[in-house]
């Protein structure tokens, strides 16, 4: 029961902040040109800079586990690699098959992931999905971009084309927030005595990352509506089943199969953090940017988050009861 009483606690304020946003904009106090703003606000300033402060945060690499860091970069991989194909064989929109797929393998590795792993690790599990996310969050970012960028051209993947994703690519915010944070990793002295000289860059910059969550939330509220969630009913189902069920059974099986060659003891509330957290809040306001059905998008973060406070409790519960938590 404490540990429902935990994921209800933990996933509840983001439900309630998203129910904010339906009401004010249900009240007419907001309009589509406002959820617009909020989602762009987020895709071309606040989520690099979100990025930017996780990855040239990165305090200890030498605390890098590299079979689980290398282990959860194959789980992702094979997850875009084996729902490209699924997702292929059956019938959906290519606008559709996209934000499917990106549901698929972009948890909420910062939001949700960071607080869940301290709640059921401790201190050291905070450590370990922070290095987790050092190395998720680009690679999710180019998936993301991969996803909608090359899936939707209709000449094949030829040079033009990949020499277009790769423009395309360097040119993404969240790519140039993602180049910025590993070289402010790489220049971290540097970098930590000036925001220590000038406190007024750390602080802008906390502010900024404080405002994704809520903003997010508010935008993703606004534009859900219960009617198009029916019309969306089949990919909400095959997304969210997808990234709540599917994964994170797929991924701690092959785990638990690999375990007498993968050392992940202090490791699994991390693992269960990047794993099994809800679609990202963020993949809308990505969605959006990258041209994509974001209103689809919104509704696949609502309902895999209120899902969210029965499978983290499972989970918990049998990694409690094998002695691995």
């Amino acid at each position: 029961m404490e540990h429902f009483v935990f994921a209800f606690n933990a996933l509840m304020p983001l439900l309630f902040i998203a129910l904010i946003g339906y009401f004010i904009r249900r009240w007419r106090l907001i309009g589509q040109d406002f959820i617009n703003g909020l989602n762009m606000y987020i895709f071309y300033i606040a989520l690099p800079i979100l990025i930017f402060s996780t990855l040239s945060g990165v305090d200890d690499l030498g605390a890098f586990n590299w079979p689980v860091i290398l282990f959860a970069i194959a789980m992702i991989s094979i997850v875009l690699v084996v729902g490209f194909f699924f997702l292929s064989a059956i019938t959906l929109e290519t606008r559709t098959k996209e934000v499917v797929l990106q549901a698929f393998f972009r948890g909420n590795f910062v939001i949700i992931g960071i607080p869940l792993a301290m709640r059921i690790g401790g201190e050291e599990a905070i450590n370990v999905v922070i290095l987790l996310n050092a190395f998720m969050i680009p690679i999710s970012n180019t998936f993301s971009i991969l996803v909608f960028r090359v899936w939707r051209s209709s000449n094949g993947f030829n040079m033009q084309v990949f020499m277009r994703f790769i423009d395309a690519t360097f040119k993404n915010p969240i790519m140039i927030g993602v180049i910025l944070g590993i070289i402010g990793l790489m220049l971290q002295d540097w970098w930590i005595s000036l925001t220590e000289t000038v406190v007024v860059i750390p602080d802008t910059i906390d502010f900024v990352v404080a405002s994704v969550t809520p903003m997010a939330l508010i935008a993703v509220g606004a534009q859900f509506q219960m009617k198009r969630a029916r019309v969306f009913a089949r990919p909400i189902a095959i997304g969210v089943i997808g990234r709540m069920i599917v994964v994170p059974a797929v991924v701690f099986t092959l785990a638990l199969t690999v375990f007498r060659f993968i050392d992940f003891s202090g490791t699994w509330p991390a693992m269960i953090a990047v794993f099994a957290s809800p679609i990202a809040i963020s993949s809308v306001a990505i969605t959006k940017g990258l041209d994509g059905d974001d209103e689809l998008a919104g509704h696949m973060v609502i309902f895999s988050t209120a899902l969210a406070v029965f499978t983290i409790f499972i989970l918990v519960v049998l990694f409690r009861s094998f002695g691995m938590l």
